[in-house]
């Protein structure tokens, strides 16, 4: 049996499997960096387990976002978003005649960089604060992504008798279409939290950052 025909077969079953076990959910494919959930690609039946047998024995482990999709693989591509219920996933790989692997969602960020002001240009060398947002553009937003405390960056600061140091976090999310995620651009969540991203790299399962959090 040749691997067209097992991946045929494969994603029929999937999609019977979650007709019957699944909850209405819709699809998206990113294709700019802003407003990734605008345009429906497809409406899905989809079940997710932390479980690759699908034995559905317990839900999604505290800040362990890696899960398993049950649904339809004939049309799936890495970095596609679904939303199903409350929750929201982007598939973070997708393998031929395998259930997708997924990572679950907590938070929605914008991503902003600095651009060049009128003294910057002028005296060459000055470079905005992370709390200078006058100076900053937005080049994403709306983009789902986990957010967990990990091994972070740390943000430098003003070294005060009891400062407290930021903790580290990471943060996993799709690749963004035509943006390459650097050191020293920010990410601001839905919540009202910052971060200075500190290290990025970007592989077939999306991208993972290193942030560190603004303390103002």
């Amino acid at each position: 049996m040749d691997q067209t025909t097992l991946c045929h077969l494969a994603a029929r079953g999937f999609a019977r499997a979650a007709s019957r076990i699944g909850a209405p959910a819709i699809q998206y494919r990113p294709v700019t960096p802003a407003s990734p959930c605008a345009t429906p690609h497809a409406q899905v039946m989809a079940a997710f387990s932390n479980d690759r047998a699908f034995g559905f024995a317990g839900p999604a482990l505290w800040d362990v976002p890696f899960v398993f999709a049950l649904l339809d693989t004939a049309d799936v591509l890495a970095g596609d978003i679904v939303i199903c219920g409350a929750d929201t996933y982007f598939i973070a790989r997708a393998e031929p005649f395998r259930p997708p692997l997924c990572v679950l969602c907590n938070a929605v960020v914008a991503i902003s960089t600095t651009t060049a002001v009128v003294a910057d240009v002028a005296s060459p060398g000055g470079y905005a604060t992370s709390g200078d947002v006058s100076a900053q553009t937005t080049i994403a937003s709306g983009w789902p992504a986990m957010i967990r405390p990990g091994s972070g960056a740390g943000v430098p600061g003003p070294v005060q008798p009891g400062t407290i140091h930021t903790g580290g976090y990471e943060m996993f999310l799709p690749a963004i279409p035509t943006l390459t995620l650097q050191p020293a651009m920010w990410v601001s969540d839905g919540a009202g939290s910052r971060y200075t991203i500190g290290g990025a790299r970007v592989s077939p399962w999306g991208m993972r950052c290193q942030l560190g959090r603004q303390q103002v």
